[in-house]
């Protein structure tokens, strides 16, 4: 956890003329944010897209399959436009799932550090794992 923002960074670094795409969840972005401004400084041309839960909702799946309940994981978020803005990032925020390829590439496209935030429902998550557990209990 941490790495996907200092990896987009060290990925444009290393290949200056490809598109990079970081992916992480909020409470993932945010252990590392500071390298927001290192990304700002040395114009990375690197895109974010941020899974919004105001959450760790990863421990909190893995907590509930094996334990079947969570600590208390969640927390709140900055305000993402201020925040991006800040350090001088391209931000957008997509509310609505049929607006996030036109806006996934319009940050694509955006020459320097762009971010992208969207929210997601991870409560699908034990469902699925419920419905795996079942299937793979028949094989």
């Amino acid at each position: 956890m941490g790495m996907p923002l200092p990896g987009a960074i060290s990925a444009a670094i290393s290949c200056p003329d490809s598109k990079v795409l970081g992916l992480a969840g909020d409470g993932d972005f945010l252990m590392n944010v500071q390298e927001m401004e290192t990304a700002a400084r040395m114009k990375s041309d690197i895109t974010m897209l941020v899974w919004e839960d105001h959450s760790h909702g990863l421990i909190e799946w893995k907590q509930e399959q094996e334990f079947g309940t969570h600590t208390n994981l969640s927390f709140s978020n900055p305000d993402w436009v201020q925040l991006g803005q800040s350090f001088g990032w391209k931000v957008n925020v997509c509310n609505q799932a049929e607006n996030l390829q036109s806006t996934l590439r319009a940050a694509l496209d955006h020459k320097g550090p762009a971010l992208v935030v969207i929210p997601v429902d991870y409560s699908e998550n034990m469902k699925l794992t419920e419905r795996l557990g079942r299937l793979t209990a028949c094989l």
